[in-house]
């Protein structure tokens, strides 16, 4: 009976008179279903415009290419066959600053990254740098050939060096053959490789916008044809009444009741009011759980550092079924002597910048502790002895940083043992190993760190460790 009672109350929050309003909304909703779609064609035709336009820049871009190789063409040839310098001038600076070849190509990729069209524009330019290495190569045997000044010209020209057969011509004979170079079958073969690579290029692209305007045509009689269906549903929406009631009313009651006493978040469906009720039981719900998730926190953490505390680490440590595992056991040196000469809030902000240095260090999943007052340690899962060259690495670039003293702290240092735990582990005591491991740093001056597996075993200290590796 309360069960059904309480059922009576949540149904209650949905008037039946806003089922009208509802109603409205529904043909609301198909209106501006409507109006996308019509947007949805007007998009599609602005779609066809834009293929027509990119065809056209990349029609213009194909011609740009082909005119820039054939300027390229006529400038060598004039200067070569006249000696004029300024058409080498012009042909250096269509090449090296005018680049129309290298814009015009840039602008198909930019169009069509991935199209065929692209790749016969590169292919065109690549012939064409080709005839342009060529197109030097007899300019500068028409420059020796007339003993014309290398330096007098471009950079490029300068650097472009003769074989030594052709050193060894004479005038004349360099001279016939930087025209034979620019007239010879293979200087033809390429010219013809170009004009073959763009021509087809721009056949192409007459494909390809073809098949976008075929494409976009499908979709305008899709449109229409949905278009009619829903002028069709609007005639119904009388019977929309009952569909609205099930949807808003009964089954979102129906989910509520079946999840509140999962004791999880609820969802926020059903009608306004519904919703609202929701809403304020997720509230409430977080409130609790982020109360409980502070607790929680507060109980397993250092305050000062935000680190996991010595509670966390003892429950780690015992934990004899992780296998692979490593333990890193941290102290600042002569922290005491920081407090003394700078002052316990300089020490916070030292043990801090020590905590950072740990966290951003070592994984996620590893645990990085603050175990005492400027004792921290590491437990590392799934770690073995393969890993000791990160592991130092680590550690380097935590002494590395601590040096650092622009943050206006002083310089820290500090001893730091390692131990893995393993089927080669003496003691079976990770704690002690890494103890052992530290201990030899201490006494050996400190600002350092050693590996248990480097440690002679006369040079242990003498002092019981709980927990097993």
């Amino acid at each position: 009976m309360e069960r059904t009672e309480g059922n009576k109350q949540a149904g209650g929050g949905l008037r039946i008179r806003r089922l009208n309003l509802i109603l409205c909304c529904f043909a609301a909703l198909l209106a501006v279903i409507l109006i996308v779609s019509t947007v949805y064609m007007l998009h599609s035709y602005r779609e066809t415009e834009e293929a027509n336009e990119r065809y056209i820049q990349a029609q213009q871009n194909a011609a740009a290419l082909q005119k820039g190789s054939d300027y390229l063409t006529d400038r060598v040839r004039t200067f070569v066959i006249t000696g004029d310098p300024q058409a080498a001038a012009d042909f250096f600076e269509e090449v090296e600053v005018t680049q129309r070849r290298d814009r015009a190509l840039e602008d198909m990729q930019a169009l069509f990254s991935d199209a065929e069209a692209s790749r016969l524009m590169s292919e065109a330019f690549r012939l064409s740098n080709i005839l342009a290495d060529i197109e030097c190569y007899a300019m500068r045997l028409s420059v020796e050939a007339r003993g014309y000044d290398p330096a007098d010209y471009s950079a490029t020209l300068q650097h472009t060096e003769l074989t030594e057969a052709d050193r060894a011509l004479s005038k004349a004979e360099q001279q016939a053959k930087a025209e034979q170079l620019l007239f010879d079958a293979t200087y033809q073969s390429y010219k013809h490789e170009i004009r073959d690579n763009i021509t087809e290029c721009e056949r192409t692209l007459v494909g390809q916008t073809r098949e976008i305007q075929t494409v976009n045509i499908a979709r305008f009689r899709r449109t229409l044809s949905f278009e009619t269906v829903l002028i069709a549903v609007l005639l119904l929406t009388a019977v929309a009444i009952v569909v609205c009631t099930q949807i808003w009313i009964i089954n979102p009651l129906n989910t509520l009741v079946k999840l509140i006493p999962s004791k999880q978040f609820l969802p926020e469906i059903g009608a306004a009011e519904l919703r609202y009720m929701v809403h304020a039981y997720n509230d409430a719900y977080r409130q609790s759980k982020d109360h409980q998730d502070r607790l929680t926190h507060e109980a397993t953490h250092d305050s000062l550092t935000g680190l996991s505390n010595r509670k966390v680490f003892e429950q780690q440590r015992v934990n004899a079924h992780r296998r692979r595992q490593a333990m890193v056991l941290i102290d600042v040196d002569s922290f005491k002597q920081i407090n003394d000469t700078y002052g316990h809030d300089t020490g916070d902000r030292v043990l801090k910048k020590v905590a950072n240095a740990l966290q951003t260090s070592f994984r996620a999943e590893d645990y990085v502790c603050r175990i005492g007052g400027d004792e921290f340690a590491v437990i590392l899962l799934h770690t073995d002895r393969t890993m000791r060259a990160v592991i130092e690495r680590k550690i380097e670039n935590i002494r590395a940083a601590l040096r650092d003293t622009s943050d206006g702290l002083p310089r820290v240092t500090l001893s730091i043992g390692v131990a893995f735990c393993d089927e080669q582990n003496r003691t079976e005591d990770l704690y002690k190993d890494a103890d052992a491991a530290q201990y030899s740093i201490k006494n050996g001056g400190k600002n350092g760190y050693a590996f248990f597996d480097d440690v002679k075993p006369d040079s242990e200290p003498d002092t019981e460790r709980t927990g097993k590796c």
